[in-house]
């Protein structure tokens, strides 16, 4: 009886072991940043994040890290739809033309947390379930409307298009500032600015605050122009076959550190982006200002905009924009009228 017993008890452990072994078997996550280490959001959010998960997991998943050296900034969203990659670091408008709904995110204010108070959240997470992706975190890299400038070879012109006859390094998401100032824009990647700027193709960069020190655009660029504008929220998201194959328990940590990033990262963007104005200053770059009217006109014409790009840009999504418009209206963060 004994052995019997010994016996139904191994065969018992043998059963047993497969499934533990299976569920102790580490797991390398593939992740693909739109930028490398020059762009604050891929240390502060990508990297930051692997070490999140890694701690977490007494490092049982771990991230392996690749960038636009791989796979170009604007053409990372089917890669990770199609599971090649598993995660992805990016922004709204290098997806645009797949779909307008996240570009929004940048007519909204810089509380992620109220986000998803008010199903903002949720929405944008539905959106990219539409795509085979999953939303792991929504990133402010500011904690106000102040996260973008423009850098320029020279200071702002006087009077209503301070701009004009210009050409300045920007895309779609920009136009409300640079083309009503009176500019033209030219679409480069960031690392094509430099010598942009060196050769005369342009005479100015908007951009994030945060990227001159790193690229180097102060030394072809002496100015800066004030006040600044815009949020800047960065998407994170996991190819959702990928998603699926994690453990409830796997999913359910992968979601809870997305959202400690969510709640940790936007302060620590802010303290890097005042320091990297001191460093701009320190190089000899000067603030160059609009006039209290100038920019009046052009930050109230600035959020219609994004609004109106996010939903006029791609017509397959325009109808989803415009229903989140109008939740966003009823909750008082949109303007009453695009007009």
């Amino acid at each position: 009886m004994k052995l019997r017993n010994a016996a139904i008890a191994a065969a018992a452990l043998a059963i047993v072991l497969p499934s533990a072994a299976v569920a102790a078997d580490k797991i390398t996550l593939k992740y693909l940043t739109a930028w490398d280490n020059r762009v604050q959001g891929t240390p502060k959010i990508a990297y930051k994040f692997g070490d999140m998960v890694k701690a977490a997991t007494n490092g049982r998943i771990t991230m392996k890290f690749s960038g636009p050296e791989v796979i170009k900034s604007r053409q990372q969203f089917q890669p990770t739809s199609r599971g090649v990659f598993d995660m992805n670091l990016s922004v709204a408008p290098y997806y645009v033309g797949t779909t307008g709904v996240h570009m929004a995110a940048f007519a909204l204010h810089a509380d992620t947390e109220d986000w998803r108070k008010k199903g903002y959240w949720d929405y944008f997470d539905k959106e990219m379930n539409r795509f085979n992706m999953k939303m792991i975190s929504h990133v402010m890299g500011a904690t106000g409307p102040d996260a973008f400038h423009v850098l320029l070879k020279r200071p702002l012109d006087k009077g209503p298009q301070p701009l004009k006859g210009r050409k300045i390094r920007a895309n779609g998401f920009y136009k409300p500032v640079i083309v009503p100032l009176g500019g033209s824009m030219v679409n480069l990647n960031g690392g094509e600015i430099y010598s942009a700027l060196q050769k005369g193709v342009v005479e100015g960069a908007a951009w994030p605050v945060q990227g001159a020190i790193d690229f180097k655009w102060y030394e072809q660029a002496k100015y800066m122009m004030r006040p600044r504008f815009g949020v800047s929220p960065y998407t994170v998201t996991m190819n959702m076959d990928r998603f699926k194959k994690l453990s409830k328990a796997d999913q359910t940590l992968i979601l809870k550190l997305g959202h400690d990033i969510e709640k940790s990262a936007p302060e620590s963007f802010n303290a890097a982006t005042l320091k990297e104005i001191e460093l701009l200053k320190a190089k000899g770059v000067k603030e160059t200002h609009l006039s209290p009217e100038v920019y009046k006109k052009m930050n109230d014409g600035f959020v219609k905009g994004v609004w109106n790009f996010a939903i006029n840009f791609n017509k397959k999504s325009k109808p989803r924009v415009e229903a989140l418009y109008e939740m966003a209206k009823k909750n008082g963060d949109a303007p009453d009228s695009l007009k």
